[in-house]
């Protein structure tokens, strides 16, 4: 009896133990997967309810110390809330579109401080509507990003999105919902690649840049830097940089972007692309102003181009190679009079100044 209830304290005590090192063992595996998302994840959505890497605070139109503000009153001034277009945009250019709002919008402060506030505080009469309109960063100005923003205006949710051109699958989606977008160029940006600081190679070529990004160079020596794996980095599809990439490498593919695993509670193991991590070797590919306006990576440097850096002076003149425009998109059929005239105040010499003041090329010389 006791040599029975001896083996059979010994098998419960070595499943307890077995068990526990299973458990132990999961418990590890998902703790690395989870750093090494954390480690590649980039701009990883952090603030603006999960839409944005970059703290906005006083870039809204209710807390607006940082926005670039007209020094005389504007040529009109929409006084209706129901007459506002709805605006969304790029991360990059919720500055621009922001500020244009403060600039035409009467009380547009008040109105979207009232929703903010109250759905926060959980304060006041707000109703299933504001919520939405919260989680939306905005009831007229809102912040949803590229790759939400497009479907949101081709769904009709806003009025005008500002940001790079729209990538095939949401043109695709457009044209499936018998749509058509109409993109108006209101600036020029550049699309620049940045490599670690200490990285000794300053310049590259177009033609170097898309057989690294196409898995033809893979190593810093065949350019002339250190003997060193390149790791080439890549952004979601449907992101404005991802779109801009495609682009700039013309008929020459991108090889496959690298891509990392993370554990979601509702929809299992999702995969990442890979962004850009400050480790040895790395290049990586933005917009200039989330680099020099936003801030958003730290210890890197960005490239020349076919010899030419991408200052603000060398995007007006067109010199650097890789430019980007900076437009406003609409469907072709938004007939709204005033969704027409914020076009034309944006291509205005005030909208220019407002464009040009806060980071970007205008799309005249020293205008």
């Amino acid at each position: 009896m006791k040599k029975a209830l001896k083996i059979i304290l010994i098998t419960f005590v070595s499943i307890v133990v077995v068990t526990s090192l299973i458990i132990g063992i999961i418990a590890l595996v998902l703790y690395l997967k989870e750093k090494e998302y954390q480690k590649y994840s980039g701009h990883g959505f952090a603030y603006m309810h999960g839409y944005s890497s970059t703290d906005f605070t006083g870039y809204h139109v209710y807390d607006s110390d940082k926005l670039v503000k007209l020094d005389h009153e504007p040529s009109f001034v929409i006084e209706e809330e129901d007459e506002m277009p709805i605006l969304d945009g790029a991360e990059a250019c919720y500055p621009i579109y922001s500020a244009v709002a403060k600039a035409l919008y009467k009380d547009i402060d008040k109105i979207e401080k009232q929703i903010h506030d109250s759905v926060e505080n959980k304060t006041g009469n707000w109703s299933e509507e504001d919520v939405k309109h919260y989680q939306e960063n905005g009831k007229i100005v809102t912040f949803t990003n590229s790759k939400v923003g497009y479907y949101r205006l081709i769904d009709s949710e806003c009025d005008l999105f500002f940001g790079a051109k729209p990538s095939k699958d949401q043109l695709t989606y457009a044209k499936e919902e018998g749509k058509e977008i109409e993109s108006i160029p209101i600036g020029k940006e550049a699309f620049v690649f940045f490599v670690e600081e200490d990285n000794p190679i300053d310049d590259l070529s177009s033609d170097d840049l898309r057989k690294i990004y196409s898995g033809e160079i893979t190593n810093w020596k065949q350019l002339g830097g250190k003997n060193q794996k390149i790791v080439a980095f890549q952004r979601p599809e449907d992101s404005g940089s991802q779109v801009m990439m495609h682009y700039f490498m013309k008929d020459v593919p991108l090889k496959e972007a690298d891509t990392v695993e993370r554990i979601d509670a509702m929809m299992g193991v999702v995969k990442k692309v890979k962004q850009y991590h400050n480790e040895n070797g790395a290049i990586g590919y933005s917009f200039r102003y989330f680099l020099e306006g936003l801030n958003q990576e730290e210890g890197v440097k960005i490239l020349s181009v076919d010899g030419v850096y991408p200052s603000v002076e060398n995007i007006e003149n067109g010199t650097y190679p890789a430019l980007a425009d900076l437009v406003v998109s609409k469907l072709s059929d938004n007939d709204k009079e005033n969704v027409n005239k914020v076009v034309e105040f944006l291509l205005s010499d005030d909208g220019q100044e407002i464009i040009r003041k806060s980071g970007y090329g205008g799309l005249k010389n020293n205008q």
